[in-house]
């Protein structure tokens, strides 16, 4: 479909979100920015719905021909799609000692992706999480080894590339840092631009020279590059055409974090900013129709000039052309790749793990909240299987639970129950720890404590760490972050 006339300029430079949850309905209203605005793309959330394809299907025949249809899939198509497969985080494939781990996740990735219909995917995370504390970053980021994270992020996009999807890097130019989550508030880079060049700015530079097809830019105030306080990098020249643009000569599609977070100004004007800072594909503002009818206002009033416009819709075809040319490589897979790469993920930490002796009775103590209802039961379920009876005063076993959420506000253990983790080991009451989420609780512990981590809080990732725990499987994984300053594990 050509985009000549200001309507479609703009609307394929919009993109709202699709939820699985609104159903029809929410393709239904979508009709007005269809009519109006025919949008250039949309991001898709399954949020554990079935008939999500369905979903895309009848998307498609609603939307213009040329629509790219993209989703978040950091952990694979079944993060969005439930058919499909479900990997662990970033972290888990960082800790797996087979070179290829990240590439067949991200090939795993693009092939289901592709079946679904869905062609561009919001990954990898290429943020160098060197904050212990970061809400919002933690596991989904491969590590805190710029250099080490740049090798498993790239060959992650490749991998993505290869399955016939294009890869969008996130969150330029660097979330790994921050101690705010950018979905409720501007989170803030202190770093010096030193700094950001040595650690931050590694992995993008990484990927920009093997030519991913986006950078996505992060809600970030970075004032070693940006000296307007409180301006978001989405809205920032400094940030967009003075660095990734003209200084790492980045060519491809820049798309900004969602417009409805808390990080970026609410009002319907406010995505003129991020085209103006360079930014193309403006992605999620809270009332798309309001968002398009207020950048035509401003190219009324002279406020958005062609030149920018067409800059933007040139670099959201050249994507289109990209996705076009791209092939799905036939190269075989397991089946259980999910499974087979969680297993491998099974990192061991401190001293070794005590012998339990089936028929033991064992007192799991719980430390966090497990949201689901399911981690805890599939933890117990399986030393049960192993032969050991639960029981109030026998020999303990601590289950640490976290996770990384949007607008929870911590990905680590509210602090009295990290006291009262330490404080339980440091008496004896515990025999050993299984962490389940945050590395960071592991490298934490006191350093009489055994421990078994796993990098996300599933059932999954329960049963196989308590299996770990019994001995009854290895724990081959490698920590992908080193122990930092106490005051930041705090």
């Amino acid at each position: 479909m050509a985009r000549h006339d200001l309507a479609a300029r703009l609307g394929s430079l919009v993109w709202p979100d699709i939820r699985a949850s609104r159903g029809i309905a929410g393709l239904d209203a979508l009709a007005p920015l269809i009519e109006a605005y025919p949008p250039g793309g949309v991001i898709v959330f399954g949020e554990g719905e079935p008939g999500v394809q369905q979903l895309i299907a009848e998307l498609r025949r609603r939307a213009p021909e040329d629509l790219i249809v993209a989703a978040d899939l950091e952990r694979g198509c079944g993060q969005q799609v439930s058919e499909f497969t479900k990997l662990p985080p970033a972290m888990a494939l960082a800790a797996n000692s087979d070179p290829e781990a990240a590439w067949e996740a991200g090939l795993i990735t693009g092939r289901e992706a592709r079946a679904a219909g869905i062609e561009m995917v919001f990954a990898p995370v290429v943020d160098v999480n060197t904050a212990a504390r970061n809400p919002i970053i933690a596991t989904r980021a491969f590590g805190d080894d710029p250099h080490r994270v740049a090798t498993l992020a790239s060959a992650f996009a490749r991998g993505l590339h290869e399955g016939g999807v294009l890869a969008v890097a996130k969150h330029f130019p660097g979330h790994g840092s921050t101690v705010q989550d950018s979905h409720s508030e501007l989170a803030r880079v202190t770093a010096s631009e030193e700094q950001l060049q040595a650690v931050d700015l590694v992995p993008f530079r990484t990927l920009i020279a093997e030519r991913v097809a986006g950078v996505m830019v992060g809600h970030l105030e970075v004032p070693a590059l940006d000296p307007v306080a409180g301006r978001p990098a989405t809205a920032s020249p400094n940030v967009v055409l003075d660095h990734l643009r003209a200084r790492l000569g980045f060519d491809g599609l820049v798309v900004t974090d969602a417009l409805d977070m808390g990080g970026f100004r609410q009002e319907p004007a406010a995505p003129l900013a991020a085209l103006h800072a360079g930014c193309d594909v403006l992605l999620m503002p809270a009332d798309p129709l309001a968002s398009c009818a207020a950048l035509a206002d401003a190219h009324a009033r002279h406020e958005l000039s062609d030149e920018t416009l067409n800059a933007a819709v040139a670099r959201v075809q050249a994507a289109r052309d990209r996705l076009a040319g791209l092939t799905i490589s036939a190269h075989p897979l397991p089946d259980d790749l999910g499974a087979v790469l969680l297993a491998a993920s099974l990192t061991s930490h401190g001293p070794a793990l005590p012998a339990f002796v089936p028929g033991e009775p064992l007192d799991v103590r719980l430390f966090g909240e497990d949201d689901s209802g399911m981690v805890l039961p599939a933890f117990t379920e399986t030393l049960e299987g192993g032969g050991h009876e639960l029981a109030a005063g026998a020999r303990g076993v601590g289950l640490v639970i976290t996770s990384v959420a949007a607008w929870s506000g911590s990905s680590r253990l509210p602090s009295l129950q990290r006291q009262r983790l330490h404080w339980m080991l440091e008496h004896g009451q515990l025999a050993a720890v299984v962490v389940l989420g945050s590395p960071y609780e592991a490298l934490d512990l006191p350093a009489v404590a055994p421990a078994v981590l796993a990098y996300q809080a599933t059932p999954e990732a329960a049963h196989l760490a308590a299996l770990a725990l019994l001995g009854e499987l290895p724990t081959p994984g490698r920590l992908p972050v080193g122990a930092l300053a106490a005051d930041d594990l705090k």
